[in-house]
């Protein structure tokens, strides 16, 4: 008696993948949504250890330092540590970096190739993976963050205090917000001063011109970067961490209005529903 080989059929060879193609195309996004949420996850913490170590160092030293400038010291010091560096390095020691923190000679600048996650955005779509970025032929740890220029200044051995500055109070007023680590040709690394942008916002505005500042680029192609302005990596809102140490998530729907008020810390006005 000869036996038959049971096997599957052309056309049930074909449904199958066909069922199969549809199941990962139902669990693609699943997938990217869960992405997503981890990103924002990591960069929402990041953000938090940053504004937390502003409290840290305020009760520490006493005062905030600048955006980039000499610290605690207005005269400065060779070091290590270095006595004049952006307002990230001289966090350093508040979020366990103590070892880089001591590290450094004289000038944050001087502390090339050094990536920290805290620093880096996962979703940074200009953010290398290896986090280092190059500025005038150096290599720097890049950044994702921006700090308050209105907030810090620059002025030698800081001028910010805690509660002091925060005349609006703490829980109003933006003290880091998510950036893209290049923009327009702009490259910014966490040490960076005088070998390029320190990672600040807005540096080109005074105080006097609070009311004009232009509202963050939400999910921006990095071709569509405009450096004069934030930028975050999602479209549905910018990550901004406060001065109370909270992080809060800000949509489109927030005005122009009330983003210029949380930038400043001292206008004494009253924000708009759209906070």
């Amino acid at each position: 008696m000869s036996h038959r080989r049971a096997a599957f059929t052309l056309i049930e060879l074909l449904v199958v993948i066909a069922i199969i193609a549809v199941l990962i195309g139902l669990l693609l996004p699943a997938v990217q949504k869960v992405r997503v949420a981890a990103a924002r996850t990591v960069d929402s913490n990041n953000l938090k250890q940053q504004s937390l170590a502003l409290h840290n160092c305020n009760d520490t030293i006493g005062k905030l330092p600048p955006v980039y400038n000499t610290f605690p010291n207005p005269a400065g010091a060779d070091g290590p540590p270095a006595g004049m560096g952006t307002l990230q390095y001289f966090l350093l020691p508040y979020v366990e970096q103590d070892n880089v923190y001591n590290q450094v000679m004289m000038t944050s600048d001087n502390c090339t190739n050094v990536a920290l996650k805290i620093f880096m955005a996962p979703s940074d779509p200009t953010m290398p993976s290896s986090g280092i970025v190059t500025m005038m032929g150096m290599p720097y740890g890049g950044c994702s963050y921006a700090s308050n220029f209105l907030v810090f200044g620059n002025m030698p051995g800081g001028s910010a205090t805690l509660p002091a500055t925060f005349v609006d109070g703490t829980s109003n007023t933006l003290v880091f917000a998510e950036r893209y680590t290049d923009c327009g040709g702009t490259t910014v690394g966490w040490s960076m001063g005088m070998c390029g942008f320190p990672p600040t916002w807005p540096y080109s505005y005074g105080a006097a011109d609070y009311l004009s500042l232009p509202l963050p680029q939400l999910g921006p192609p990095s071709s569509a970067c405009d450096p004069n302005r934030l930028q975050s990596p999602y479209s549905s809102g910018i990550l901004v961490g406060l001065g109370d140490g909270s992080v809060r998530n800000l949509t489109s729907s927030v005005s122009g209005y009330t983003w210029n008020l949380a930038v400043n810390p001292s206008d004494g006005r009253v924000f708009d529903d759209s906070w």
